[in-house]
């Protein structure tokens, strides 16, 4: 039997303690809807749903034998109006178009009941403050299984959210303190290429990726775990949510109830909205489509207690869409963490160029020209000024509003071996087995973290991996992280370096501050010097050396720009302990300023970090 529910109690489906579960779906061009499922006999018994007169069909199920139970499937069963830009054919069977699990991405596929989450018994965590982010990017299905020692082994190359807690420890211990997952929504086509892709084609917004469970009825589950596990040992939780574009395959949304209006015949989901590079966008012009999204990061934030999301090209979304979105959860969770990648300078673009802090309401950007400026130095194209670039004029109050990325990220690392461009660094300048190659590496990480903004690690860079990322087949072979290679004897020192770079990040909260300047300019030399610092007297000297010179007797005078009294290395990127070639420092020495100048050993392609005695 179906009863009214109540009134304005969100969407979706709502199990309650009593067995009986509440159905709403928005279908404006449906005349008919009904649900069925596992507690109606599938096919025998569907339960209708009633019009709420605003293109919302809802009931609740009760008199079912047993009751409703967590992780019944079902589906509903919309039949169209009928008339121009309507199809009324056949009866449209959709999974929820908020489903929080579904079987699969495959359009036949059924959603299941979910329980409320039980929020009762989880870990407490404090997301922490802007200032107080190291980022580490990873993609969750090729993470873990490769040549892993830690993991079990993975269903499908496909790793699980469970796969990946064994890694929770490895990634606090290098001194990160947040995961940046890639797209973890359920995507298209998830097994045809032997993965699940980079996970942007997604087909369910509000569903995990099924593969990602260790059973496709468990990823909610797992997801729930995962983050509990990484609140447990001190990792925050940021989410890559996808509100520019929907799959091209399998698309959830397409036609929902049978509609096709728009340019595209997309239906309600799609009717006027932008198009983007990637398909046709959201039509985010109607308010219940800015409630759709709006609840998904609801969903992530308050539900899923994540700590931040990141939202791709957001220029590809229309801006009242965004303010909407955004502006509601900077009032309702201030905390949390709102990044953009947001190029408003994109042919794409939904809108002109808009600040994305005051006037689409996030706390940070990506800072898209950092790793083509990291390479540009590294790779001797105008050296001094695109480090320059990098380290900036310190006039930024919040410099946390930056999230750099100087080795790369995804979109510079992942590809499908057509491009030479897209690899990662080491592999970009020789290799592994390269000592220069390695010692650029080292350095745009090293540099990375003494920089004004937030860091951000790319997965497998951490242990000098070469080659590229995929987390499908390529022409046969396997370019998943491989941790054969992460802790090998070229890898390690490289993690070592990591690890002591981040831990001189928490140590030194000048590293963290708004204040510093450049103290030393050489274009000759192509080195570049600069200080951080707070007010109450942490004082740093980074030094940066983009060039085949070394000075090994003391006989490299730093510009100190007024500063006075003895200072001593604390961090040195070609140390041997790094994997360092050629390597000079100055290890364990009290140096003094002399006449306005430092006077230092410097290796090659290094950092170097002095602190104030």
């Amino acid at each position: 039997m179906t009863i009214t529910p109540a009134q304005n109690d969100g969407m979706g489906s709502l199990l309650y303690p009593d067995g009986t579960c509440r159905f709403r779906v928005w279908a404006p061009f449906a005349k008919q809807v009904s649900v069925e499922g596992d507690f109606t006999q599938w096919g025998t018994n569907p339960a209708a749903l009633f019009s709420e007169g605003n293109g919302n069909w809802a009931g609740v199920i009760s008199g079912i034998p047993g009751g409703i139970q967590d992780r019944d499937l079902y589906k509903y069963l919309i039949v169209n109006v009928g008339g121009p830009g309507n199809d009324n054919s056949k009866i449209w069977e959709q999974a929820d178009s908020r489903a929080l699990q579904v079987e699969s991405s495959a359009y036949t596929s059924a959603s299941y009941v979910i329980a409320p989450f039980n929020q009762s018994n989880r870990p407490a965590f404090t997301t922490p403050a802007f200032e107080n982010f190291i980022l580490y990017q990873l993609h969750v299905g090729s993470f873990a299984g490769l040549n892993d020692l830690l993991s079990s082994p993975v269903k499908n190359r496909t790793a699980t959210f469970i796969d990946i807690i064994s890694k929770l420890n490895y990634i606090k211990g290098l001194g990160f303190n947040a995961l940046a997952l890639l797209p973890i929504g359920d995507v298209h086509d998830d097994l045809n290429a032997g993965g699940v892709g980079e996970g942007y084609g997604t087909c369910d917004m509000f569903a995990p990726e099924d593969l990602y469970g260790t059973t496709n009825a468990s990823a909610v589950s797992g997801l729930l775990t995962l983050i509990d596990a990484a609140h447990t040992v001190g990792l925050a939780v940021i989410f890559d949510v996808v509100y520019n574009h929907s799959a091209t395959t399998d698309n959830r949304y397409w036609k929902y109830d049978g509609n096709a209006y728009g340019a595209d015949g997309g239906g309600e989901y799609f009717v006027n909205g932008h198009d983007t590079q990637f398909g046709c966008g959201f039509g985010f012009w109607q308010q219940e489509i800015k409630d759709f999204f709006l609840d998904n990061a609801r969903m992530f934030l308050r539900d899923y207690r994540g700590d931040g999301l990141r939202f791709d090209a957001a220029q590809l979304i229309q801006p009242d869409g965004i303010q909407y979105i955004t502006g509601t959860l900077q009032s309702e969770c201030p905390q949390k963490y709102l990044i953009a990648e947001y190029n408003p300078g994109d042919s794409n673009s939904a809108a002109g160029p808009m600040d994305p802090y005051l006037g689409l309401h996030f706390s940070a950007t990506w800072d898209l020209a950092s790793p083509g400026q990291a390479y540009n130095a590294l790779s001797g194209s105008d050296p001094v000024n695109n480090l320059l670039a990098l380290i900036g004029n310190f006039q930024n109050p919040d410099p946390w509003c930056s999230v750099r990325y100087l080795a790369g990220s995804h979109d510079q690392i992942y590809d499908d071996g057509t491009d030479i461009g897209k690899r990662y660094i080491v592999e970009r300048f020789g290799g592994r087995s390269n000592g220069w190659a390695l010692a650029k590496a080292r350095l745009a990480w090293a540099l990375n973290v003494t920089l004004p903004g937030t860091p951000m690690l790319f997965m497998g860079t951490d242990g000098h991996l070469d080659k590229f990322w995929n987390p499908d087949f390529v022409n046969g072979d396997d370019y998943r992280i491989d941790w054969k290679k992460m802790g090998d004897p070229t890898g390690a020192p490289m993690q070592q370096m990591v690890r002591d770079i981040n831990n001189l990040r928490w140590r030194h909260a000048a590293l963290r501050s708004p204040a510093g300047n450049v103290t030393h300019v050489d274009y000759q030399g192509q080195v570049v010097a600069f200080k951080r610092y707070t007010l109450d007297g942490d004082l740093l000297l980074i030094v940066v050396n983009v060039s085949d010179n070394q000075w090994a007797f003391h006989d490299y005078g730093v510009w100190m720009a007024g500063e006075s009294g003895s200072w001593m290395e604390i961090f040195n990127s070609q140390s041997p302990a790094y994997g360092g070639i050629g390597t000079t420092g100055n290890f364990a020495e009290q140096l003094p300023v002399t006449n306005g100048q430092l006077f230092i050993n410097l290796p090659s392609w290094s950092v170097l970090v002095f602190q104030k005695q």
